[in-house]
Formats: C-alpha cells, structure tokens, sequence
C-alpha cells in the first residue's frame, strides 16, 4: 500500500511539473535577419532570443519582409534563449504592432482573392502572395 502511494505521488509531481514547464509565454521584439540561420528576436533589452515554431510558423519568420518588425509571440521558452511559437494550427500565436497598432499576419492573391497564411505562391494563379496585415479589432 505505501509503494502505491509513492508512485501516486510521484505521478502527480511528475504531471505538475510538465505544466510549469509548459507555461504560456509571450515575447516582443524586432525580427532579426534570419539568412540561412535560425530566425531570432532581438528584445528591447537588446538580447537575442532563438525562435522555433512548426513548418508554417518558421515560414513566416523566415519572410524578408517581415524583418525588422516588431512583433508579438505567444508561445513557450525552452530556454531563456529559445521561444517556441505557439502551434500555427490551434490559434493566432504571431502579431505585428506598427503605429500603435496591433496586426495579424497573412498573405494575400490579388489575383484570385486568395488569402493564405504562409508566405509563397498562390494555390491558384501560382503568382507570388502580397504580405497583408490585418488590424486586430
């Protein structure tokens, strides 16, 4: 009966710490040039946080024209020095502020009136998509 109990106990230690370490983070700061490294964020401190994210979120850190926004990340720190972008499939986990104002990004065919949320080609016309920010209301 006591060995059960241990194990009990050490489950449900086990299970908090999985959601400590799973807190949602959020992080701001301007995209720094990614070339062929990994996409970082540079914060108003002045440090360099790494980011991962699935496919469609590195995609769009990896957009040219998105560097040197500033931008809001929700997500997770792996580490002080990496931040994992919330999953592009469960909800909007990437903004841009300009001007005091906060936006979504996606990417729009002016052509077929095609909106994506990747960078790329159109799924249509296979022209190249526009960068559009949506106003968060």
């Amino acid at each position: 009966m006591e060995s059960m109990n241990w194990r009990f106990l050490s489950v449900v230690a086990a299970v908090c710490l999985c959601f400590a370490q799973s807190e949602a983070a959020t992080l701001r700061g301007k995209l720094v040039e990614p070339g062929d490294r990994q996409p970082a964020i540079e914060t108003a401190a002045h440090q360099r946080v790494a980011l991962d994210g699935d496919p469609q979120t590195l995609a769009v850190l990896g957009d040219a024209r998105l560097v040197g926004a500033d931008l809001e990340l929700l997500g997770q720190f792996k580490t002080p020095a990496l931040f994992v972008v919330g999953p592009f499939y469960t909800s909007k986990s990437m903004f841009v502020h300009k001007d005091g104002k906060k936006y979504t990004i996606s990417y729009w065919c002016p052509v077929c009136s095609i909106r994506s949320y990747t960078p790329g080609r159109c799924v249509c016309c296979q022209e190249e998509t526009h960068l559009d920010l949506e106003e968060v209301h």
